[in-house]
């Protein structure tokens, strides 16, 4: 389309738009972290490979895990159309893929919590039991991108936000379809999950709202500021030189994948690639031989008060009240001596168990 400035149809910027990669943001993070830190430790890089700075781990695993996210993506049919970091505005923020079929438009962020249960309620996510703020993160993202198509279109556009999770042991969702924020999806079951929604748009609707998140000024100033090209391709150098996390025992290697972290910076796994430099092994010493002192100074502590509380029965009595304290601790003195036997016991058997995998290790 020609004609003044104002409405003539920006090619370049739709083309760069639609060539941002699956996990890009991320992988531009993680390359800017390990440079700045072989600057610092050049012995990370060396003839024979390259060793990622601990602060470069999570971005890595969250680039890997919408990378893998994207190629599950790939299997949506035409009618469905698919942009991978989204640029939000002119900061750095981006939504991780942006998908619009009939089934609806949905923000959609990758989080990687391999083996963990996820529960998900009305308004909060935990992992593990644990509160993580996943779910308020995925209601601004799907908040923004409504906002943005909405001004675009003229109607409202409603989107929803969605968490895929690479590798959970559960999802348990006790959220209420009224008040659901985000929804929470196996991405194994993503693909499945999108194209099994009900059409809630029209074709012109459909159509509109693919033009409107088509064009780059919708989502940012500057489409066309970023090389996405050139960034995923060292990015991919860095991966062959680094190597690829391995796949949780209980998922399979197709369905393996790497936390997000555009916006929560997780935790880097236990289990490192062959050319990572091992964690000392005395670090985790240090942490088993301090978990057994803390069993034995609990143990000790409960002891001590009991002695306490046989010494104060002991007294003689100067009042009434204090004379029922003696047969008090006469009533229970045959129970406290086997909880403290038990104790005992207890900790004497943990110390064992620990000192047999100490000796096997």
């Amino acid at each position: 389309m020609t004609g003044d400035t104002g409405t003539r149809t920006d090619f370049a910027g739709i083309q760069a738009l639609s060539s941002r990669a699956a996990g890009y943001s991320v992988a531009a993070k993680c390359l800017e972290v390990q440079a700045a830190a072989e600057a610092r430790d050049p012995s990370l890089r060396t003839d024979t490979g390259v060793t990622l700075h601990d602060d470069a781990w999570s971005w890595y695993q969250g680039a890997l895990g919408e990378m893998h996210v994207g190629n599950l993506l790939k299997a949506l049919g035409p009618e469905w159309f698919v942009r991978h970091a989204v640029p939000i505005g002119a900061g750095t923020k981006d939504v991780d893929h942006l998908v619009i079929g009939p089934g609806g438009v949905f923000s959609i962020n990758t989080k990687h919590h391999a083996g963990a249960s996820i529960w998900v309620g009305d308004f909060a996510l935990r992992v593990n039991n644990v509160a993580i703020p996943h779910v308020s993160q995925s209601k601004s993202d799907g908040a923004d991108v409504a906002r943005r198509l909405t001004s675009k279109v003229g109607f409202p556009v409603t989107v929803t936000p969605t968490l895929a999770f690479l590798n959970p042991k559960s999802i348990s969702d006790d959220s209420s379809n009224g008040n659901r924020v985000a929804a929470a999806v196996d991405a194994k079951r993503l693909v499945g999950w999108l194209t099994a929604r009900p059409r809630v748009l029209s074709e012109t609707e459909l159509a509109l709202i693919t033009i409107a998140a088509e064009e780059p000024n919708t989502w940012h100033i500057d489409p066309r500021a970023a090389d996405t090209l050139r960034v995923m391709q060292r990015f991919e150098r860095l991966v062959a030189q680094v190597g690829r996390p391995p796949a949780p025992k209980n998922a399979s290697p197709r369905s393996s994948g790497a936390r997000s972290t555009s916006r929560a910076r997780p935790s880097r796994p236990r289990t490192a690639p062959r050319n990572r430099r091992p964690v000392p092994r005395k670090v985790g010493e240090r942490a088993s031989v301090l978990d057994l002192l803390k069993v034995w100074a609990g143990i000790g502590l409960l002891l001590a008060v009991l002695l306490v509380f046989r010494e104060i029965a002991n007294q003689p009595c100067t009042s009434p009240m204090s004379c029922f304290v003696p047969m008090f601790y006469i009533g229970l003195k045959p129970f406290m001596m086997l909880g403290a036997l038990a104790l005992v016991g207890l900790g004497t058997i943990g110390t064992l168990v620990w000192i047999v995998r100490r000796a096997t290790r």
